[in-house]
């Protein structure tokens, strides 16, 4: 009896041994790292088949995707099980590759790691540019080891250093992720975010995340870091559980230890739920639609270009700029910086005069550099000279003052910009009576740092506050720093922001050039560099308030 028993368990053990290699060997044909405990498509569905809830009372869940989104009575409770069960935990991987068989030409999210739950999805560039750089903030400074043997730190955003280091190809984003995301980094596992609190108030997430890293999400914007991970059928527990318990069963009792009283960077959550505006079981009169259907492509000038510059833009810059080109993708809430809103025509950086269209050239010009300081990519990066060129077109659709100006063939006007002075440096002296005399102290004061009396109510003509520019660190003028950009930029302008043209004001080109010589002496001749072996005794002396190497 014995000798039977020992057999059976030895069969049960067999069989649990084989079908855990089996799922093991199963994940790791398509993943290589995702646990064979995890459920795949498929056996989430049959899990789920025939289960019914208040959510799906005549039909199976959906097992493709998530349909529960901000605005259902559910979604409150919803986000507070997620919470709990931390579903939005991810990994930022690698690029297009590394431990990972499935399509390229994006980078790896790791999500939900040790989990049923637990998946890779594909982000685009454009998606991982933004969540990196415009929510998470990433600088050079955070990771000095990784950035020495590239010549040190700056104080800049990750995106612009990466693109210093190489501006045609992505292998910068291919290291410095493999060195950030991958299983030898010493990042692994701990740059990834964690929410902290809800805020029902303002509808807001509180997530903190490594090196110091805290930012805040819209509703809409958490579904779709939900998404990547969930469908319906995932979440089934979750409307078992809402119908067990009733609404408030998460958000109300100590879910996700989120304390409605605690002060969390100043923000202070009350106890008095009449003030939420998100309530539980209550649903709002509009619901979230996370998939708007793209413009139709008007009939015109180039169609077939716009056409596929279409697809790319739906790929890589809708995250930011939206699919109708409104500069309010789902990530855009959470950038200082705001995406720009192409319907009126309204471009900042142009080789035109003020106040008119930029020529497509100046579109590619700003696609393939990017912009610095903020979060636009430098896409030449990642497209090819006819991808960028396709972009370019495609935007000309969303206004039609821009469009008609493309359908009519009409080249537009040039800024001339007349020969740089050989001595320039030396007109530096009459440039600083310039400065002061065009009253731009009031909003660069009068050391150019951007701290004139106007500043800080400085906004652009969608309203967004933005931020006078920091004259005495000229690698980040957006416009470029070169005597040429700077001339470009004083008597062009930046359309749709408070910096006017200054090309009536000085009626010499001696005057023009003598404000840019100014300007240009307001920074060091160097670029101030901390290194790795100077880090430890001078990073808390050199780094400015905005993260800048100074010194």
């Amino acid at each position: 009896m014995k000798s039977k028993l020992l057999f059976c368990i030895l069969i049960i053990l067999a069989v649990g041994a084989g079908a855990f290699f089996f799922g093991q060997k199963r994940a790791a044909d398509k993943y290589h790292v995702i646990s064979g405990f995890a459920w795949d498509k498929d056996e989430w569905a049959n899990r789920t088949k025939g289960i019914r809830t208040s959510y799906n009372p005549d039909h199976d869940l959906n097992a493709e995707t998530l349909t529960l989104v901000p605005g259902d009575e559910r979604w409150l409770d919803f986000m507070f099980w997620c919470f709990n069960n931390k579903l939005a935990e991810h990994q930022v991987e690698a690029y297009g590759g590394t431990e990972w068989d499935g399509p390229k030409g994006g980078v790896i999210f790791h999500w939900a790691p040790g989990s049923r739950w637990e998946t890779h999805t594909l982000a685009s560039f454009g998606f991982t540019i933004g969540h990196t750089v415009g929510e998470h903030e990433w600088k050079d400074t955070q990771f000095p080891e990784f950035f020495e043997k590239f010549g040190g730190t700056y104080g800049i955003n990750v995106k612009d250093r990466l693109a210093e280091i190489d501006t045609s190809s992505p292998n910068g984003w291919v290291e410095f992720l493999e060195y950030c995301g991958g299983p030898n980094s010493p990042y692994y596992r701990y740059l990834f975010h964690q929410e902290a609190v809800v805020d029902p108030i303002r509808e807001r997430i509180y997530l903190i995340g490594g090196q110091g890293v805290a930012f805040e999400y819209t509703y809409e914007r958490y579904y779709h870091e939900l998404r990547e991970v969930l469908t319906d059928a995932k979440a089934f527990q979750f409307f078992q559980m809402y119908d067990l318990y009733g609404p408030g069963f998460a958000c109300m009792t100590g879910w996700a230890k989120n304390k409605l009283s605690a002060q969390l960077h100043g923000f202070s959550f009350t106890d008095d739920t009449s003030k939420w505006t998100t309530k539980p079981g209550v649903a709002k009169a509009v619901k979230y639609n996370p998939n708007p259907e793209l413009p139709k492509v008007p009939k015109m000038r180039e169609f077939s270009f716009a056409t596929a510059g279409q697809d790319i833009y739906r790929k890589q810059c809708t995250p930011c700029h939206g699919v109708n080109g409104d500069g309010k993708g789902f990530l855009a809430a959470g950038f200082d910086v705001k995406p720009r809103d192409f319907r009126q025509g309204q471009y900042k950086f142009r080789s035109t005069p003020s106040g008119t269209l930029p020529a497509i050239s100046d579109v590619e010009h700003i696609i393939r550099v990017g912009v610095p300081g903020g979060t636009m990519p430098a896409w030449g990066e990642f497209l090819s000279k006819e991808d960028i060129h396709n972009v370019a077109v495609y935007l000309t659709t969303f206004s039609e003052r821009f469009l008609d100006a493309w359908n009519s063939k009409k080249e537009p006007e040039i800024l001339p910009v007349s020969p740089e002075p050989a001595n320039l440096a030396s007109l530096a002296a009459r440039g600083k009576e310039l400065y002061i005399q065009a009253q731009c102290t009031k909003c660069h004061g009068e050391t150019g740092v951007g701290n004139g009396p106007s500043a800080p109510d400085l906004k652009d003509i969608w309203e967004n506050q933005i931020r006078a520019a920091d004259l005495t660190y000229k690698w980040q003028f957006k416009n470029g720093h070169a005597p040429r950009d700077i001339y470009r930029t004083f008597n062009g302008g930046l359309n749709g922001t408070p910096m006017p043209s200054y090309k009536d004001m000085f009626a010499s080109e001696e005057d023009k050039w003598a404000l840019v010589a100014y300007v240009l002496s307001l920074s060091p001749n160097e670029r101030p560099v901390l290194h790795l072996k100077e880090y430890r005794s001078k990073f808390a002396s050199v780094i400015d308030s905005n993260g800048i190497v100074r010194r």
